[in-house]
């Protein structure tokens, strides 16, 4: 079966990789734009600070003079942090003020100011370089302002701009991540809803849903209890088809019985062969329409209604004790003092005894086919479950056919006659009651269904 992945996980994916994909590029914009802002800003300020240092200079007896007696670090507004190199030189590339061999003339080439980086006394340096004019009685006087500071500042501005823009947008996505999947969950939260009504259903409650939902949910809803119906409706005609078929099987067999008698009389060997053949097919037919109509999935629920299985149990004692004695058995009923209720059908409940009974009377025998001793029916509390028990006082079974004798068709003895059915209904009848079955020995054959009580109501 091919893996579909959750529409959780999907719109997650959906949310997350054109987030990443959109982030990524944003990152790497945001970062080149913070870097030509803050190296522009800084080239700015450079180039203004060279640009003050024009009105310092002038000519005087045919000389390039200046005068910068204050001209220090604090041309830049550096906060201290790194340092400040400047040179003017002329036009014969002599130095007239500042740190030499900070300039030379190539480095302009043909432009009339330029922004480089240097290594200059160990340190990287960022500069400005231009030439700057002077006329004087007819003359033209050329120099070459040069100044440059070391990049610790602006890297550090550039540093905390970009770490300021990335936790800003890290804020956003995270929280944007984290918003759009509490929205996921809560527009999920009714399809999650009815999963969890659906999944602690019984799975045999063919009921309609009822659920307040979204419209989009509302749909599947619908669409849900239509199954439902159809299911319910299929269930039914099981049911009738199964009580047809009983029917048109019975007419049958009676009326070969009804022959059979005014064909032979009761002493023929004839007769007796073909009335315990007629027998065995009623039995089998009923076995298997039971077994069909006792399927845990193709059961009403609507059937089971509270009933106190304490009466259920005596008022079958007193139909059954009858047949019992006359397989020549002793018969024996344990009631338990509380009272307990339980959902249930009571012709399902009465059919399990009758099977497990039956299977008492048919094997409780010895060699010679001998009744022995007594058949009882008990009802138990252990804890918060209730124990109902049909005990025979046979030779039981082995461990091995023990663990067999629930299944559908086994027979503990083929010498003898059955379906093979009986205790497997019993299984059946048990699951639609949410019941367990166990077989053990202990003088005999014992066999407990096992219902799970939670709270016991006390006539």
């Amino acid at each position: 079966m091919r893996y579909i992945p959750s529409i959780k996980s999907q719109l997650i994916k959906l949310l997350t990789i054109p987030l990443a994909l959109f982030t990524i590029p944003l990152f790497i914009f945001i970062y080149f734009l913070v870097q030509y802002k803050v190296n522009n800003f800084f080239d700015n300020r450079l180039y203004a600070s060279a640009k003050s240092i024009e009105q310092n200079i002038g000519v005087a007896f045919s000389s390039i003079i200046i005068d910068l007696p204050n001209f220090s670090i604090d041309l830049l507004s550096n906060n201290d942090k790194g340092l400040v190199y400047y040179s003017i030189v002329d036009d014969k590339n002599n130095l007239l003020i500042g740190h030499d061999k900070l300039f030379e003339k190539s480095t302009l080439k043909n432009n009339n100011i330029i922004f480089y980086t240097i290594k200059y006394d160990g340190a990287l340096l960022k500069m400005v370089s231009y030439k700057y004019s002077i006329h004087s009685s007819g003359k033209e006087y050329i120099t070459y302002i040069s100044i440059g500071e070391t990049t610790q500042e602006r890297d550090e501005n550039i540093k905390q701009v970009l770490y300021l823009l990335f936790t800003i947008i890290g804020a956003v996505i995270f929280f944007t991540i984290i918003i759009s999947i509490i929205a996921i969950k809560r527009g999920l939260s009714p399809l999650e809803k009815l999963k969890n009504i659906v999944k602690n259903r019984d799975k045999r409650d063919l009921t309609p849903l009822l659920f307040d939902a979204p419209k989009e949910v509302e749909d599947v809803v619908s669409s849900i209890n239509i199954l439902l119906k159809r299911s319910r409706n299929t269930i039914d005609d099981i049911e009738q088809f199964n009580s047809d078929v009983s029917h048109q099987l019975r007419t049958p067999l009676s009326e070969m019985k009804v022959k059979l008698e005014l064909c032979y009389s009761k002493e023929d060997a004839k007769f007796i062969e073909f009335n315990i053949l007629l027998n065995n097919m009623a039995h089998i037919t009923q076995q298997l329409l039971l077994y069909a109509k006792t399927n845990p999935n193709t059961i009403n629920l609507t059937r089971l209604k509270q009933v106190c299985l304490n009466e259920v149990c005596k008022n079958f004692c007193l139909k059954i004790a009858p047949r019992v004695y006359n397989k020549g058995f002793e018969f024996a009923f344990e009631d338990l003092d509380e009272r307990i209720y339980i959902k249930s059908d009571v012709v399902l409940l009465e059919s399990m005894l009758d099977n497990i009974i039956n299977n008492a009377l048919h094997y409780a025998r010895d060699e010679n086919n001998i009744a022995l001793g007594t058949i009882t029916l008990s009802i138990e509390r252990h804890n918060d479950t209730i124990w109902l028990n049909i005990k025979d006082e046979g030779y039981g079974v082995n461990k091995q056919q023990l663990k067999n004798i629930f299944k559908r068709y086994y027979r503990v003895d083929l010498n003898k006659q059955g379906s093979g059915l009986g205790l497997s209904i019993v299984k059946q009848i048990a699951n639609i009651h949410n019941a367990k079955t166990l077989a053990r020995n202990n003088k005999g054959l014992i066999i407990s269904i096992i219902f799970k009580i939670k709270k016991s109501i006390n006539s």
